[in-house]
């Protein structure tokens, strides 16, 4: 029994070259696969494309916005106290006031920059 069924595999993964019709079959059915694999993965990049919207195509999937966007609020938030300290520098009275808003920014900065950090240890 276990002769028959390696003849059997055999026969099996043998192709015949004798028989040109069945290998133009083969051709066609396997190039037919491909085809209905590259028509799925169009469809899944198309419905992606749309699940993303035009923010998520700039800023990436669910993994990666997160962090592009954290790195955005830091760069603003730096510029903010940079902003403030030159309004504290001009100003007279107000010093102490721009000064309290540029350790506001500073510190915010600083959470989006932890936050950038944090996430790349997961």
């Amino acid at each position: 029994m276990a002769f028959d069924r390696k003849a059997a595999k055999e026969a099996i993964q043998a192709k015949s070259g004798d028989d040109a019709e069945f290998d133009e079959a083969q051709v066609r059915a396997h190039d037919f696969q491909l085809k209905i694999a590259q028509e799925n993965n169009r469809h899944e990049e198309t419905m992606r494309r749309h699940d993303l919207g035009f923010i998520g195509r700039a800023f990436g999937g669910e993994k990666s916005a997160p962090t592009y966007i954290a790195f955005l609020v830091m760069v603003a938030m730096m510029m903010g106290a940079f902003y403030c300290w030159s309004r504290a520098g001009e100003a007279g009275q107000a010093t102490e006031f721009w000064s309290a808003q540029a350790e506001r920014a500073i510190a915010f900065a600083a959470s989006a920059l932890a936050y950038i950090f944090g996430r790349g240890n997961k």
